[in-house]
């Protein structure tokens, strides 16, 4: 069939273009010279062809014209809004879209059409914030995993907020390495929160222990957390916990004897107002008296000011200078030996506070002996 027969062709032809002629007049269009008489009568033959009652004669065309920066500007945005069968190709690949014109095409679009932006290789950030602003759920988890999408850090905000109580988009976020860390908090607390309900703490933690449980779960994920950060992240983090309420004394204790003496400092300047490397100098160098009025300032309560100065001698003994985290094995010889020194109870620590120590003494020793038995599989596999 030749362009001149295409002409001929009218609206009671029974006769169907064939899918080949239609994908040849689409490659003869993209190889023509620009400017050219044969570029013209293709594209006036693809003009035409956008009216076929034939959907298979359309996606012909958007599959050939789909990749190319050479094809009838007009022929594509006609077809990326067709129906989805035929739009689809060109949603997805075609570089003649605009950013203004795929946002729009966007907020009109099915789930399908969604999906198909959310899936474009180097997708503008500024389409990435429409879809986490108003996108369907499908068209978000596109967009997570497409890796080659810009996606701002509040893009991300947007998609955590929207979709806090969804486990799998909040698992996807939280491998994102640009989400930050207040916000991977938030996900990590939500998921904390889901605990209470499942089936492996209602069948192995008696009902008067699942509130010590769950509280001892938060606190795991934000040491865990401050395990992980970069020290420039660490004030913003401790300052979103204090907005919230959450630097509690069980928290800053279980992180000094836990070793993660980065958080404890950053804690403790944040509670007492004191610039951060200035709190690291006094923690190493001031006597008692002024690590207690430093305590106070911080608004920690008399009761645990014995074990937090013990634990800070303690890791001074251990030339700690509160700008590293202690490993594991360190942290559980600071714990066991605060828990020896405050055992009689002669020095004056709270009852609830030597609980809690005993609990996480046990805490430390089992996490030890995992890594423990992880590291001789490891060690056994690679030799094998």
């Amino acid at each position: 069939m030749t362009v001149h027969d295409l002409f001929q062709l009218n609206n009671d032809d029974e006769r169907t273009l064939d899918i080949l002629a239609a994908h040849e007049f689409a490659e003869r269009c993209l190889a023509a010279e620009p400017g050219s008489q044969e570029q013209a009568g293709m594209t006036a033959a693809l003009t035409i062809l956008l009216d076929d009652p034939s959907r298979a004669v359309r996606k012909a065309i958007a599959k050939a014209l789909a990749t190319s920066s050479r094809a009838p500007g007009h022929v594509i945005r006609c077809l990326a809004g067709d129906v989805d069968e035929v739009a689809i190709p060109i949603l997805k690949s075609s570089p003649i879209l605009s950013e203004a014109e795929l946002v729009d095409l966007f907020a009109e679009g099915s789930d399908a059409v969604q999906c198909a932006i959310a899936e474009r290789e180097n997708l503008p950030a500024s389409v990435a914030a429409a879809i986490c602003e108003v996108g369907s759920e499908a068209a978000c988890r596109s967009l997570l995993r497409n890796t080659g999408a810009q996606v701002l850090q509040s893009s991300l905000l947007r998609l955590a907020q929207r979709f806090d109580d969804r486990p799998d988009i909040c698992d996807k976020l939280l491998k994102t390495r640009d989400l930050p860390l207040p916000v991977r908090y938030q996900l990590l607390m939500r998921l904390a929160e889901n605990l209470d309900d499942h089936p492996i703490v209602l069948e192995r933690v008696p009902e008067h222990q699942r509130r010590t449980f769950l509280s001892d779960a938060e606190d795991k994920v934000v040491l865990r957390l401050a395990l992980e950060a970069h020290a420039e992240e660490l004030p913003a983090f401790v300052e979103h916990l204090r907005a919230q309420g959450r630097l509690t004394t069980r928290l800053l204790l279980r992180s000094v004897c836990c070793g993660r003496l980065r958080f404890f400092a950053a804690a403790l300047a944040n509670l007492g107002q004191v610039p951060l490397p200035r709190l690291c100098k006094l923690l190493l160098t001031v006597r008692r008296s002024a690590l207690q009025a430093i305590l106070r300032k911080a608004g920690l309560p008399l009761r645990a000011h014995q074990a937090f100065l013990l634990a800070i001698d303690i890791a001074r003994q251990a030339d700690a200078d509160f700008t590293y985290d202690l490993a594991l094995d360190e942290a559980r010889m600071l714990t066991e030996t605060l828990l020896a020194e405050l055992q009689d109870g002669a020095l004056g620590a709270d009852e609830d506070v030597m609980a809690f120590l005993r609990r996480f003494a046990i805490d430390v020793a089992r996490l030890e002996a995992r890594l423990l038995v992880r590291n001789s599989t490891l060690r056994v596999t690679a030799a094998a």
